[in-house]
């Protein structure tokens, strides 16, 4: 079913309810959870993963448990305080300005995040971190197409 104006509406204000994907999926109907995410996303829907902070605003370190081939080891996860979303148009855009698409390009409010960049960079530090995967990632699924012979 197509994301028509009533049902980008009705997702939205769902979303800012709290409901989960699942449950937005399940209320507008004839749509995935993938797909709730993923037009949220594009959107530009606020992330539903708060980090965690104490009152002076500084990131309070969180755990996290990761499962390998027979190990468990725990990490630190510094979750970083993102400036806000900057929603900047195509011809507003600029050279130190994220360049991560907000919505659909065919539609007339298609923004860019418009965060600050790093020197050299196209992307604000969250969506180069979603952009760009770590080559030993990279690497291993190449091991593992040529291990099987996937194409």
């Amino acid at each position: 079913m197509p994301w028509t104006h009533d049902r980008i509406e009705k997702l939205k204000q769902l979303w800012d309810d709290g409901l989960t994907a699942s449950r937005i999926a399940a209320e507008l109907g004839d749509v995935t959870r993938n797909a709730v995410i993923g037009k949220a996303h594009r959107l530009g829907l606020s992330g539903r993963m708060s980090s965690k902070s104490n009152s002076s605003g500084i990131s309070i370190i969180r755990k996290k448990k990761i499962h390998t081939a027979n190990h468990q080891k725990i990490i630190k996860i510094n979750p970083e305080i993102d400036e806000p979303m900057n929603p900047t148009s195509f011809q507003e855009i600029k050279d130190g300005l994220c360049r991560w698409p907000l919505g659909e390009p065919e539609e007339t409010s298609f923004m860019f995040c418009g965060r600050k960049t790093n020197d050299g960079f196209v992307y604000c530090q969250s969506h180069h971190k979603q952009a760009y995967q770590p080559l030993s990632k990279v690497r291993e699924r190449r091991k593992i197409k040529k291990r099987f012979r996937l194409p």
